[in-house]
């Protein structure tokens, strides 16, 4: 099976293929074999090279958001997205970024402050969301615009946390 999913506003192309209970994926040149262990309905544990990794999973409308590592991704099946870009809702006017919530949760901590230098990966606000903290982090270096929460907040997916603005 094929699915295309955003990485840092970039559209990436992996195919997944189960033979004899492992997982083969493949993306571009890259290739390796998991082994996956489902915990709940949204919780999974993949083991690549004998390393082991918890994955959470969101499921919203036609998309599924997985948070691996501190990272969000968000996985289609190819046709899905197609007629929709997905980065134009997060993409602002001179290459902003709107960063919205990628599930249910409530904000636990909002990291950063309006005008704050940022940088790529820096965690700016953390949601819990079925009993576990997720790390909403920068995909870009830049300042935060404005923030659409606070602490305590509960929100729902989509729900704008706040903006950056590149550098």
């Amino acid at each position: 099976m094929e699915f295309e999913f955003l990485v840092d506003g970039v559209t990436k192309k992996v195919a997944v293929e189960e033979k004899n209970g492992v997982f083969h994926i493949k993306q571009g040149d890259v290739e390796f074999e998991a082994d996956v262990r489902r915990i709940s309905d949204n919780e999974l544990t993949l083991v690549v090279g004998g390393r082991s990794h918890e994955v959470l999973i969101a499921r919203d409308k036609d998309r599924e958001i997985v948070f691996v590592g501190g990272r969000q991704y968000v996985l289609r099946e190819p046709g899905e997205a197609a007629g929709r870009s997905w980065t134009d809702d997060h993409k602002g006017p001179g290459g902003g970024l709107k960063i919205k919530a990628p599930m249910p949760g409530k904000v636990i901590k909002v990291l950063v402050a309006e005008g704050e230098a940022v940088r790529k990966n820096q965690t700016l606000v953390i949601v819990e969301a079925m009993k576990m903290e997720n790390e909403i982090k920068s995909s870009l270096d830049g300042s935060v615009k404005k923030i659409h929460v606070a602490e305590g907040e509960l929100v729902d997916p989509e729900r704008l946390l706040l903006e950056l603005e590149a550098k």
